[in-house]
């Protein structure tokens, strides 16, 4: 390799040391410590939330954090007090925890009395240090009791009903043609769980009435009609008439004019309509209308692009249903306004909102807002479990008359879940609130729902999820949650039996909120009246929009995240998912909108029927997700790593809306358990997700079946259960909390359910052997497919094993020693069954040498083996992936852990398809759901499933921070209590810098490779937090911190050579590594250059050689001829030892083995194996202590070619003095 001109440098890369030197006792982080430190106790947590107000939670659990001005500072003991003010916390009135010895400032379990409810309490804590340094007590901080759920709720639900729950005797006609076996109409319906369903069906080449009644989902067929002398076997999918009248307890049919059927059923008196499929039926719905009396109830075309169903495709022809699709009727319901007005007739000490919704709401207080929540209370399984909000409206009070408003949206509830319709847990939705109002003289006061609150209808025309939001201005009145208003035309509230008070219970997990906003970068109108903003970033939320036009005026805001080639928005990829919102200008000057009850996934914003011509400031983005605390940041010399990082912290943020969904675009938005199983760790360390997937946790144990299995998404919304690396998220997910956070409470509460499932993988698998594996295996795979039995019996041992680790960590010791005997034993039959004992995993696919290595079943030499038959399969696939959901998390770490990190960086940097690099050279802001959601032509994917934010493939994101930045937390002391820093550059980086921002504070990395290739670390540890730091160097001598020896510098001891690695252990503070420059030499020969060559009177053997390799000159000796040698004078420091330091180069992956020989003595025998592809350089070290070679202070150095490896090949060689010890 050739390069243009010599740098005076010596190498890159990585850097070797063998070297024998007595190590220098260093101050122990402790020791570090002794001298006078400043501490301070701050950051005061409980619940890992600041002051929170509204928990329910019996022992909550309290942090801090130390700030201290000393290196290694450990806090050795605690002291806690609680009291019911600040003032009274220098005698506190609850608790004292008095001093504790304990190294432990996360998750401090509260230990007083039990607490009362909507109680206030004031806390604060002192530490000691472990030099005996005291830090005072803290600032004060709180946390708020809630009402205890249920138990302490004192407040109706109410609401509005739909003006279809009136409708009782009335006739349904419509015309059907069926695509697929069957569509049906629903009819009396109070949601889809209650109703009748005409089903028409064609199946088997016959047409048939199929009349059923569903009670509280359960399905009747009342009787089967033969169709055949009214449409015969050749009409089967034309189009057909029905006409449905219920009349009473009487059901008439009529299909194509002629009466077919006459049925009597006393299930049902009232309710709406809607339509209905499952499975592959398919339908196209047109000219429908329900009738009473002549009276036109409702009527709608279906073939002029409206849709006024709940789900369902329009198209010209007719609206298209299929598929497990409930699509209810909806261009009916108007969400309701409600308000109360009432006096405060007193001065207020303190005031709070605690309320919730089945559905979404929004509750203002004097024509203010109430808090900054987005679609609270979010998505539970509102049949068992629905989470209050609490807020403090102390100062939003006023003496005097006050006014509560509530608007109120169908959500979760009653809106659209996935491609499923409407009405999955009930047809409307209903609010519950209790304001309570405490006065200064003792006294209180509690206004909750009932019947005396007022409602309308209000702008909302529809509020959906899915499909976006109608809002019509002109039907909001002035003022209307303000005193004063005058609501005698609005109707009383109706109070709703429910049965669901006693399911309330506080919310755990932070709120959704707007987070940021995100202005449009460019404007375009692609075609005439068409606008279409760019906002630069695919996002999660809604826009804010500004205008100014004449009332009435409807504007259409579409959301897309891709363009089509000629400009116009892509939608094609959201299936059935309108995302469509809808604004109807008031008139009469400026106006701003921005929904309030729905969420897009986007970049693009198209909108029509804007009056005027929109700019720039029209258009603004504004973010939406769960708002945990973002905890990452994460940069380094590459820009296409670092778009990387990027994508996976949006696709994060866009997908962490209440739940953990798959896809924020489409008609999906589910709970996926496979997407998560894979994406805990990664998100760990971008955000603090410790409440969120706690929250849903139990989300996942109530959707758990009877029989132990976890579902493939939670909340239960479709799908089945048991899925391989898709279940199995009810333990790995558990354990990244317990690894990230230290929190063994989410063990405790989440154990049986783990003990259930594992029992069920026990009695559903065979001889330790699992090969019902589910559909799923390894997702999305690049035809690369692992068999099943890999899969399933892989998944198997790993989670028995984890849930062993967890069972012990929470003292489960009998159940931690049999679920480690059962994963040994399952490890076992996998290998037996499965691996040959030349490596190769059978079906010889990337995922499925991943799941061995990553997982751990292997020992070696079969894991060695086997990551080399890795290898060889990434190279059969042109050096890039092909793995799916399951293989990609590990398959970078599997090669990094079997000494393949330059191919596991190859596949990183890769910008070609199939690559991370590939998405972003195609424009990608987010993680896409396939390696080719648009293709290398630019056409896009497969339209049935094709998201472009879909953050599973982001789980790259872990192996970069553990491996680029170097920060890898430590399994033993789970929660960061030690972390170790190894930082392993690659792919030609030359600086990566990260940080996390643990409980104890902030974790940094920083390292840069200077002109040598020597790396420089700079490194931040929080107090109370201790680490090990794992330095390239070519000696232990050649390290220092701060300017100096590290050996000699505070709180860092040196630990052991590992090969070409220092190992440190440090404590909390700043530190900074650096290789010292070969300066103060006694002497440098720089090989490939004559004059130098010539001042050391080299000699070689015949065939040696000089050449350019790696950047760098350099002498050989000519692997084509074994037993080559050079050798030159080398000026050194007489009688004295001295340190022999040389840079070898490198073209590729290489074995260099020979002997470096000084005045006739074998001084070291290299053997080094270089992995790294590509040309490159490593420096190695070693001292030389031979008095009498040294004593006239000139020593011959010959390397000698001995091995049957690469020969010496050596750019630079130094003697250096050795440092004292």
């Amino acid at each position: 390799m050739m390069r243009r001109t010599r740098r005076r440098a010596a190498p890159s890369a990585l850097l070797v040391l063998l070297l024998g030197l007595t190590p220098l006792v260093a101050p122990s982080p402790a020791t570090a410590a002794s001298a006078a430190a400043t501490l301070t106790a701050t950051d005061l947590t409980t619940e890992r939330a600041t002051e929170p107000v509204g928990l329910d939670v019996a022992q909550p659990r309290l942090g801090w954090r130390i700030d201290a001005t000393a290196r290694g500072v450990l806090q050795e003991s605690y002291q806690v007090r609680v009291a019911t003010s600040a003032e009274r916390l220098n005698a506190p009135d609850v608790w004292d925890s008095g001093r504790v010895r304990s190294r432990q400032s996360v998750l401090v379990p509260y230990a007083g009395p039990q607490l009362r409810p909507r109680t206030r309490y004031a806390w604060q804590v002192q530490v000691w240090d472990t030099a005996g340094n005291a830090s005072g007590w803290s600032a004060p901080a709180s946390w708020e009791t809630g009402v205890r759920g249920g138990a302490g709720w004192q407040a109706d639900w109410i609401g509005m009903p739909s003006v279809t729950e009136a409708w009782t005797d009335y006739t349904v006609q419509t015309t059907v043609r069926l695509e697929r076996d069957a569509a049906g109409i629903y009819l009396r319906a109070r949601g889809a769980a209650n109703a009748y369903m005409w089903q028409f069906s064609i199946t088997n080449g016959s047409a048939k009435l199929r009349p059923h009644a569903r009670v509280n989902g359960a399905w009747t067929l009342l009787k089967e009609v033969p169709l055949g002398g009214v449409v015969p076997a050749d009409r089967l999918t034309t189009p057909h008439t029905l006409r449905i009248t219920a009349a009473g307890n009487t059901i008439t049919t009529w299909v194509d004019g002629t009466q077919v059927d006459v049925t009597t059923n006393t299930a049902h008196q009232a309710g709406s309509v809607g339509l209905r499929t499952n499975g592959l039926e398919s339908g196209v719905f047109s000219n429908f209308s329900v009738t009473s009396g002549g009276q036109t109830l409702f009527a709608a075309p279906l073939t002029d692009g409206v849709n006024p169903f709940g789900a369902g495709t329009a198209t010209s022809t007719g609206l298209r249903v299929g598929g497990d699709t409930e699509a209810m009727l909806t261009a009916l319901d108007a969400n309701p306004l409600l308000r109360r007005g009432f006096r405060v007739d007193g001065t207020v000490a303190r005031a709070r909102i605690y309320a919730t919704a089945l559905g979404v709401y929004q509750l203002s207080l004097n024509g203010q807002r109430v808090g900054d929540h987005e679609l609270a209370p979010g998505w539970t399984d509102y049949h068992k479990r629905v989470q209050y909000q609490t807020y403090d409206v102390t100062r939003q009070l006023q003496p005097g008359d006050n006014a509560l408003g509530a608007l109120l949206g169908d959500g979760w509830y009653a809106g659209s879940i996935a491609w499923f319709g409407t009405d999955n847990y009930g047809s409307r939705p209903h609010l519950t609130a209790q304001l309570v109002i405490d006065y200064t003289d003792g006294r209180s006061a509690t206004i909750g729902t009932d019947g005396s609150w007022r409602v309308t209808g209000g702008p909302f025309l529809q509020s959906d999820l899915i499909h976006g939001e109608t809002y019509d201005a002109r039907r909001l009145p002035a003022g209307w949650d303000r005193p004063g208003f005058n609501d005698a035309g609005w109707k009383p509230a109706t109070v709703d039996d429910v049965d669901a008070t006693d399911k309330i219970v506080a919310q755990v997990d932070p709120p959704v909120r707007v987070t940021q906003e995100l202005p449009a970068r460019t404007l375009t109108q692609p075609t005439p009246g068409t606008w279409i903003f760019d906002l630069g970033q695919n996002m999660v939320g809604k826009v804010r929009l500004k205008l100014n036009g004449p009332a009435g005026t409807t504007v259409r805001i579409r959301h897309a995240e891709v363009l089509n080639p000629n400009g116009t928005a892509y939608t094609a990829n959201l299936r059935s998912a309108r995302a469509t919102d809808q604004y109807t200008l008031r008139g009469g000057g400026a106006e701003v909108y921005q929904p309030t009850f729905t969420f897009h996934g986007f970049r693009y914003v198209e909108l029509t029927g804007y009056p005027g011509t929109p700019d720039l400031s029209s258009v603004t983005g504004l973010v939406m997700h769960t708002d945990g605390d973002l905890t990452s940041e994460f940069q380094t010399s590459n820009a296409m790593v670092n778009k990387l990082h990027s994508n996976i912290t949006w696709g994060q943020r866009g997908n962490f809306l209440s739940i953990p969904t798959d896809t924020p675009a489409r008609d999906e938005r589910l709970g996926w358990t496979g997407d998560i199983n894979v994406f805990a760790n990664t998100a760990t360390f971008n955000m603090d997700s410790l409440t969120f997937l706690s929250k849903w946790l139990q989300d996942l144990r109530d959707a758990q079946s009877a029989n132990g299995a976890y579902p493939d998404v939670a909340p239960r919304a479709c799908c089945g259960d048991g899925a391989t690396g898709w279940a199995d998220a009810g333990i790995t997910v558990p354990y990244a909390l317990w690894q990230r956070y230290g929190d063994t409470r989410v063990v405790e509460e989440h154990y049986a359910s783990m003990v259930r499932y594992a029992s069920w993988l026990e009695s559903t698998s065979s001889g330790n052997l699992r090969t019902n594996a589910g559909p799923y295996l390894d997702w999305l795979n690049l035809e690369d497919p692992t068999p099943a039995g890999v899969v399933g019996t892989a998944y198997y041992a790993y989670s028995i094993r984890l849930l062993g680790e967890l069972a012990a960590a929470i003292g489960r010791d009998a159940d931690a020693t049999r679920y480690a005997a059962l994963s040994r034993a399952i490890t076992q039959a996998f290998v037996n069954a499965y691996v040959a004992a030349d490596g190769t995993v059978q079906g010889d696919s990337q995922t499925g040498y991943v799941l061995a290595i990553g997982m751990g079943l292997l020992t070696d030499p079969l894991r060695a083996r086997a990551a080399d038959r890795l290898v060889a399969n990434v190279q059969r696939h042109d050096w890039h992936l092909s793995t799916g959901f399951l293989g990609t998390p590990d398959l970078l770490p599997a090669l990094t852990a079997t000494g393949h990190l330059d191919v596991a960086y190859r596949l990183l940097l890769n910008d070609t398809y199939p690559s991370w690099g590939y998405e972003i050279g195609k424009g990608a802001t987010t993680i896409w759901e396939r390696w080719d959601s648009i293709k290398p032509d630019g056409s896009f994917g497969d339209v049935g499933m094709n998201s472009f934010n879909h953050y599973a493939y982001g789980a790259v994101g872990d192996w970069m921070y553990r491996t680029v930045a170097g920060i890898q937390p430590d399994a033993a002391n789970p929660g960061y209590e030690h972390v170790t820093f190894a930082p392993q550059p690659g792919g030609g980086l030359t600086s990566a810098k990260a940080s996390y921002r643990s409980a104890y504070g902030t974790i940094g990395s920083d390292w840069d490779l200077d002109a040598r290739g020597d790396m420089r670390l700079r490194l931040t540890v929080p107090p109370n937090t201790t680490a090990t730091v794992r330095f390239p160097t070519p000696g232990r001598e050649a390290v220092t911190e701060g300017g100096r020896p590290a050996e000699q510098a505070a709180g860092v001891r040196f630990v052991r050579m590992d090969g070409a690695v220092a190992v440190y252990e440090i404590g909390s503070g700043s530190y900074s590594f650096a290789v010292v420059p070969p300066t103060g030499a006694y002497d440098h020969v720089d090989l490939g250059v004559a004059a130098s060559e010539q001042a050391h009177r080299l000699a070689a053997s015949t065939y040696s050689a000089t050449s350019t390799e790696a950047g760098l000159t350099r002498r050989y000796t000519d692997v084509t001829r074994p037993g080559g040698w050079f050798e030159f004078d080398l000026a050194v420091k007489p009688g004295e030892p001295f340190a022999l330091r040389s840079v070898e180069t490198y073209d590729g992956p290489q074995l260099k083995d020979y002997q470096v020989v000084v005045d006739g003595v074998v001084a070291h025998t290299r053997s080094w194996q270089r992995t790294a592809g590509g040309p490159g350089t490593v420096s190695y070290q070693f001292v030389v202590n031979l008095p009498d070679a040294t004593r006239d202070g000139v020593v011959r150095v010959r390397y000698q070619d001995t091995g049957t490896g690469y020969d010496p090949s050596i750019a630079d060689v130094w003697a250096m003095p050795v440092p004292a010890a």
